[in-house]
């Protein structure tokens, strides 16, 4: 550290890492049973219409406009600054480019709930079972049924008045099999009780959100009138009010374990560019995939963590594939209009393939002039997202202070199931599919940190405690033992409930 580092007296009983799925929900659970906790979060809040109305000042705006630099946090390629190129410390994203795959991760209050598709999906049967002591899909159902009442899952009160949503517009297209009873997740969206009823809702918590307005954009650049749910509006704020303390813009760079098992954390203010050294009893990892593999890989390389020998296996990319769909050229539909996910399909003769849903398209940040335009564009195609149980077979390791990583696609079956299921839609619809099928893109990167009470092939046991570290938690997708297969945010959130539930039985 530099030799202007402060070290800072904090009361909290446990530092939290990251605002995402896995961070809010520890934090918010922790602060319900008493403890004092302190959230580190290294972007800022997004100035969004709860954040607004709950009297949040200091915000940065979504990414609605300004081009790529004002998406762009930082990029990871495979050479250049080890630590990356940092392009805008509040920008939105991160960018990882590794052997084979590309991971994109975001930055702010909320996480990756600013991101996702609002869809609540829960894995296949058995996913948690035989995993670790102490930890089956009865351990982790009541936490799934919490989350998800928590984000406010629900099916639209007309589907029919939903643009695009599947469960009605392509009614009669051969390419699609219907959808049986209870098929159609539950979505985490505040939908119009009637068309057209857009006045503001507040909640439970005191929570002021807008209903969802089909003709604007809410996808992967946030939702700025907070009609789709995120954590930063329905875990932090609520938890605010009880004594949650947030502090934005500060990066953990390393993590040292004491001789009497606490843990000093090595701190960038990023506003103030000071270094600062943070200590508690107890630390919480929810940095997300990327970013908790980093900390602990550097961590442990320069010395303040044990040797954790699973660490970096069994990484993957939940058997992520986009392909662009192109409407039909009639002009019959508009690919933007409706909730930021319209649904999940089934693409006939590959119903059991992968799971597949449909996006809207997403008008890109530009600026204002050229919105009509970038708008007009972005209806005509489609996303359609796959996403499968991939092998997980990919490496995380750190090379002389970078973190390299690896996956490769053609090493899952799952993948080539999902390749023969995009040509199928495309020779079915006579529509074009456009996709990679070399390379993986991914939003959902995993594992790295799994879960196993064997060392050499977890990180963590069935409570999400490190091995061989008391006090240090792990509460994010990095510990999952395989891709679940299916939109993984309901997971993540479910896991981060029951490793708290663990904290607080066991004290610690």
């Amino acid at each position: 550290m530099a030799e202007h580092s402060q070290k800072l007296q904090d009361d909290a009983d446990v530092i939290v890492i990251g605002s995402g799925f896995g961070g809010s929900v520890v934090a918010s659970r922790l602060v319900e049973a008493g403890m004092s906790i302190l959230l580190l979060e290294r972007g800022p809040w997004r100035d969004t219409v709860p954040v607004r109305e709950a009297g949040v000042r200091d915000t940065r705006p979504l990414p609605r406009s300004g081009g790529m630099m004002g998406v762009l946090r930082s990029l990871h390629p495979p050479v250049g600054p080890k630590r990356g190129i940092r392009l805008n410390k509040s920008g939105f994203l991160d960018l990882w480019i590794g052997q084979g795959v590309k991971a994109v991760c975001t930055s702010g209050v909320g996480g990756g709930s600013h991101i996702w598709a609002a869809m609540l999906e829960w894995p296949g049967k058995g996913f948690w079972n035989e995993r670790a002591d102490g930890l089956d899909d009865d351990v982790l159902a009541s936490h799934y049924d919490r989350v998800a009442r928590e984000l406010k899952g629900t099916q639209p009160p007309d589907a029919a008045s939903v643009p695009n949503h599947t469960d009605h517009a392509w009614e009669g297209e051969d390419y699609f099999t219907p959808l049986g009873a209870g098929e159609q997740p539950p979505m985490a969206i505040l939908y119009p009780e009637k068309e057209g009823a857009l006045e503001p809702q507040t909640d439970e918590h005191g929570i002021v959100r807008m209903p969802m307005d089909f003709h604007k954009d809410h996808g992967m650049f946030g939702s700025p009138d907070g009609s789709k749910s995120t954590v930063d509006a329905l875990y932090l704020l609520p938890a605010m009010k009880k004594g949650l303390v947030i502090r934005t813009m500060h990066e953990v760079r390393e993590i040292v374990r004491q001789p009497d098992n606490s843990y000093r954390l090595l701190v960038r203010d990023l506003e103030k560019q000071q270094d600062l050294i943070l200590s508690a009893p107890t630390v919480v990892l929810a940095a997300g995939t990327m970013n908790t593999n980093y900390l602990l890989l550097h961590s442990r390389q320069a010395g303040g963590l044990g040797e954790l020998p699973g660490l970096g296996k069994g990484f993957g990319a939940n058997g992520d594939l986009i392909g662009s769909w192109p409407v039909p050229e009639d002009g019959s539909r508009d690919a933007a209009s409706g909730p930021p996910v319209h649904g999940r399909v089934k693409i006939k003769g590959h119903e059991d393939s992968s799971y597949v849903i449909l996006a809207a398209g997403e008008t890109p940040p530009v600026p204002g002039f050229m919105y009509a335009r970038a708008r007009a564009k972005a209806g005509q195609a489609f996303d359609v997202v796959a996403m499968s149980q991939d092998a997980a077979d990919g490496h995380i390791r750190m090379d002389k202070g970078r973190m390299k990583f690896s996956f490769s696609m053609s090493g899952s079956p799952s993948y080539a199931a999902t390749i023969r299921a995009f040509e199928a839609l495309a020779s079915l619809s006579g529509c074009p599919l456009r996709f990679d099928g070399r390379n993986v893109f991914t939003a959902h990167p995993l594992g790295g940190c799994r879960i196993s009470d064997d060392t050499t092939a977890g990180v963590v046991n069935g409570a999400g405690r490190v091995h061989g570290h008391p006090g240090l938690h792990i509460a994010d997708a990095s510990v999952f033992p395989q891709p679940v297969g299916v939109p993984p945010s309901l997971s993540i959130a479910a896991w981060a409930s029951h490793v708290a539930s663990c904290m607080i039985r066991d004290g610690r």
